[in-house]
């Protein structure tokens, strides 16, 4: 495998090809993975690989233009460079374009735990084996469709014209399982868990607690009834507050949105725009979480941004080329690896905890449904939403009924400012996203 010292050496040269060919300035981000992976399906073990590759991806501009080749053999790095030149020539030129410069960058000061490495197929054979095992020994009724344990030790590279010479290396560990329970006539919504983590000594516990928390969500789905009509309160899980509050709110709190009018929020920095129980922020340097990263896909630091604080927008999320065209400093937040152009998105996204326990959350409302997960649709520009709630529960006064199929409604960001209750509890979402379950009111529920 290429590590970092070698990645490094060739990405400079690849900048000095690229600046022989033609080009006004040369950025070339090298990735390198060793990928262990055993794949679950249908109950058993289905796939066991181990894959090595290495990946370069050379973006020039010339004239203002810009253009981007990706290749994966370090042989043909200078071939790229003069199709990424041949790209710039025949695109349009923009005043925005251009990479960014150097910065003092301070290491993170992890280095990659050494036993997630050292895992190999045989090791990763037996955890799968054991995480089934211990799914079917919970309870029987239960099916693993999918799922899985792998492993990947990575190295990347950057370096530029404009002097930005990094390089750095990680490891990390995940599981996931995907399925439903069924008794008899009675199958269950599809749910998932899973987890990522930089430490070996917290695989295992994770991988237990996955599959309990898998079980747990399949079981519950068994014997869903009809649920009932109101306009009221719902309690999103952190899977739901992650995927679908999250993901909206990204969309439209960065620097592109703003720029293309595609942001409600655009002329809205400083003020208060949800509950003062929402604090969201971004923390690419926080130790040990999976997504920690000393420099992003352009080589600009990354630092803990705060984005809402106490429901007051305090900033948006910006790569270099948002950035100058916002006349600010880029954020740190361009992601991507060597196969595409950088784009902008978070690393550790942290929507911060409330002070009630999830089980009052739950319990307090006279009724409320507590969606775990929701395949529908929304509008980020409006913040309207619907969809329906897969696998969720009827409340009332905490008792907990499965319901089939509720849909719900309503105005995201309104909602948000309407913020009833925040859990105490947070969970860790694919290693890269820490979240509560929220509560919010006024939401039309409709029974299926």
């Amino acid at each position: 495998m290429v590590n970092e010292t070698r990645l490094l050496e060739l990405a400079e040269a690849g900048v000095k090809k690229a600046l022989e060919v033609g080009a006004d300035q040369a950025e070339v981000f090298a990735n390198a993975i060793r990928a262990v992976e055993v794949d679950l399906q249908k109950d058993d073990i289905h796939n066991a690989i181990t894959r090595e590759e290495a990946t370069f991806g050379i973006r020039v501009f010339k004239g203002g233009a810009e253009g981007f080749a990706t290749v994966n053999s370090a042989e043909r790095i200078g071939e790229a460079c003069g199709l990424a030149v041949e790209m710039a020539r025949v695109s349009p030129p923009d005043p925005k374009n251009g990479l960014a410069e150097p910065a003092p960058v301070t290491a993170l000061g992890e280095l990659p735990d050494t036993e997630i490495a050292a895992l190999d197929v045989g090791r990763l054979v037996d955890m799968a084996s054991d995480l089934l095992s211990s799914v079917k020994a919970r309870d029987a009724r239960v099916r693993v469709d999918s799922g899985g344990v792998s492993t990947m030790l990575a190295h990347r590279a950057i370096a530029t014209s404009t002097g930005i010479r990094l390089s750095d290396a990680g490891a990390w560990a995940s599981g996931y399982l995907f399925g439903m329970a069924v008794d008899g006539s009675d199958i269950g919504c599809f749910d998932h868990d899973g987890q990522t983590v930089r430490r070996y000594a917290d695989l295992q516990s994770e991988l237990d607690a996955a599959g309990e928390r898998f079980v747990a969500k399949t079981l519950g789905a068994l014997g869903a009834q009809k649920g009932e009509s109101f306009r009221g309160s719902v309690v999103l899980s952190p899977e739901v507050v992650s995927s679908f509050v999250l993901g909206d709110l990204l969309s439209v709190l960065n620097g592109r949105a703003v720029r293309t009018g595609r942001s409600p929020f655009s002329e809205r920095l400083q003020e208060k725009v949800f509950s003062e129980a929402v604090t969201l922020f971004d923390d690419a340097r926080l130790p040990g979480a999976a997504a920690s990263e000393a420099f992003d896909r352009e080589g600009t630091p990354t630092a803990r941004l705060p984005v809402v604080e106490a429901g007051v927008l305090r900033t948006f999320l910006y790569d270099v080329y948002e950035a100058r065209a916002a006349g600010r400093a880029p954020t740190g937040h361009a992601q991507g690896g060597a196969s595409a152009r950088p784009s902008i998105g978070a690393s550790n996204l942290i929507l911060s905890e409330g002070s009630i326990p999830y089980a009052k959350l739950c319990a307090e409302p006279e009724r409320a449904v507590l969606v775990t997960r929701l395949s529908g649709s929304s509008n980020a520009i409006t913040g309207e939403f619907s969809g329906v709630v897969k696998g969720g529960f009827f409340l009332r006064r905490g008792d907990r009924v499965p319901v089939r199929e509720v849909m719900i409604a309503g105005n995201l960001y309104q909602a948000l400012k309407q913020v009833s209750g925040v859990s105490a509890e947070t969970r860790w979402l694919s290693g890269s996203r820490r979240v509560p379950a929220i509560r919010l009111d006024d939401i039309s529920v409709t029974a299926g």
